[in-house]
């Protein structure tokens, strides 16, 4: 019975991490998307400083979905 619940804990783990691999990688192209249209010096190194952080997270999370398999 034990083993069961680790199993599903595991599936919803992975499940979590995937949907928000998911969702920062769509945040992070809409930064890399505004990063193209801005034409201030500044807006367009902040977006693109924001995608970087953000691909930093999804490296992350992916980091997790391994340790979980």
């Amino acid at each position: 019975m034990q083993l069961n619940e680790i199993e599903t804990k595991k599936v919803l783990d992975q499940g979590m991490l995937t949907r928000s691999v998911i969702e920062t990688e769509t945040a992070m192209k809409k930064c890399q998307l505004y990063n193209e249209m801005a034409k201030d010096p500044a807006v367009k190194g902040f977006f693109k400083e924001q995608a970087k952080a953000l691909d930093d997270v999804v490296g992350h999370f992916k980091r997790g979905i391994v340790e979980l398999q």
